[in-house]
């Protein structure tokens, strides 16, 4: 026999019109809810909701509601099906929402557990919505480990739907909490998190940096580690020419698991600074993320650029001079934009060189020995600088924190 909504309402109503106490009402109001869960009725979620109405209402006392709500968060919502639940998950939202202060807590729970649902229908943004709703930074303390865990989930998420500059927040405000973790996995799962965002934003050399570093973590397993050496020598090979980026090939050259990613004839002429025909590039392709298949303001996608500039420095290698025609079929570019990549180069000092518009000619000049190394040093000490200026941020803003906690006792 199954048991209508408008008869649900009515036993509640008896419930809490008699003189029972708060604890009575509780336990017969949770006979009440078993009843109509292990009775199978079509209407089960409208039956439900009924019960959710009544209890989020002003009239009802927040011991009951809280006590209540609570068992439909931890124990009703995970029992139904998926498409029940997410109706139910956010028909309980909208009902909470109008008294968010005193259901926190319970508002908490039904946007992660609504988030699972719509990472699943890989709904990414709106999952991610859901979590970056919970109030994390309230009255209410989560520990660190939640929050952080929180962020970087919501910044994942994002990323997923390809909006890096939504997930940005959610990784700094992830980076100061890591400092307060003892948690290795969350050390961890942060570095991955820190990594993959410098890549959608991309800021290649800075992630390859970091994704070579965790291809080295032993806490990871092979398969793991293979992936994030094959994010590092990625974002190598689409980062501008310099040091770095030498330095990583010559790493990558050395390392036998490259031999798995690619045809070691292209890492060597990658890191011997040869020339890398339009065939290699394709292969080169196969290996890249959607959003780095991205074009450039110039029309042309991350990777031509990048093949580019590497190919420049190989011209460089064997040229002093060479007419723009020339240059421009090596590139396999026409004329004019094979002469703007070179100006660009030019201009921010990748290579040192002029072009000569009147008879159609690019000069490089030959490259200072001790150059790079002397740029090296330099961002090295910039590298050291910021770390410590960090530091003592983090450490002036511990002590205020200690501050305010004794003026408040």
């Amino acid at each position: 026999m199954t048991i209508s909504v408008d008869e649900v309402s009515y036993e509640l109503h008896l419930i809490f019109d008699s003189s029972l106490s708060d604890i009575q009402r509780i336990e017969r109001c949770r006979n009440l809810v078993n009843t109509i869960i292990t009775t199978w009725s079509p209407n089960l979620v409208e039956t439900l909701k009924e019960v959710v109405e009544f209890f989020a209402q002003d009239d009802v006392h927040l011991f009951v509601s809280r006590q209540m709500l609570s068992d439909f968060c931890l124990r009703i919502l995970p029992w139904l099906s998926d498409s029940q639940s997410k109706i139910m998950a956010q028909f309980m939202r909208k009902e909470m929402q109008p008294r968010a202060v005193h259901f926190e807590f319970h508002l908490s729970i039904v946007c992660n557990h609504l988030s699972c649902i719509y990472e699943k229908e890989e709904n990414w943004k709106e999952a991610a919505n859901l979590l970056a709703s919970i109030p994390a930074e309230s009255y209410y303390r989560f520990s660190v480990d939640f929050e952080l865990e929180l962020y970087m989930k919501i910044a994942r998420l994002y990323m997923e739907d390809d909006e890096p500059l939504l997930a940005e927040p959610y990784v700094k405000k992830a980076s100061v909490l890591q400092f307060e973790t003892t948690n290795n996995d969350l050390h961890l799962n942060y570095k991955v998190c820190y990594a993959r965002m410098l890549n959608f934003r991309l800021k290649f050399i800075e992630a390859a940096l970091e994704y070579h570093e965790l291809s080295n973590c032993q806490s990871f397993g092979e398969s793991e580690r293979l992936i994030a050496l094959k994010n590092a020598l990625v974002c190598t090979i689409l980062s501008f020419t310099g040091n770095y980026r030498t330095q990583l090939l010559k790493l990558f050259f050395n390392d036998e698991r490259c031999k798995l990613l690619i045809r070691l004839k292209i890492l060597k002429n990658l890191y011997m600074v040869r020339f890398i025909k339009p065939n290699e590039i394709n292969e080169i392709e196969t290996m890249l993320m959607p959003h780095q298949k991205a074009k450039t303001i110039y029309g042309t996608t991350l990777l031509i650029e990048a093949i580019a500039e590497h190919n420049i420095q190989s011209i460089r290698i064997l040229h002093q001079n060479i007419k723009i025609e020339s240059f421009a079929n090596l590139l396999g570019f026409h004329p004019y934009e094979a002469k703007l990549i070179a100006a660009r180069m030019i201009f921010e000092g990748r290579i040192e060189g002029s072009i000569d518009e009147a008879n159609g000619l690019i000069t490089f000049n030959p490259q200072k020995p001790d150059q790079l190394q002397s740029w090296h040093k330099k961002i090295e000490s910039m590298k050291t600088q910021l770390n410590r200026m960090n530091e003592l941020l983090l450490e002036n803003s511990s002590v205020q924190k200690v501050e305010e906690d004794q003026t408040d006792v």
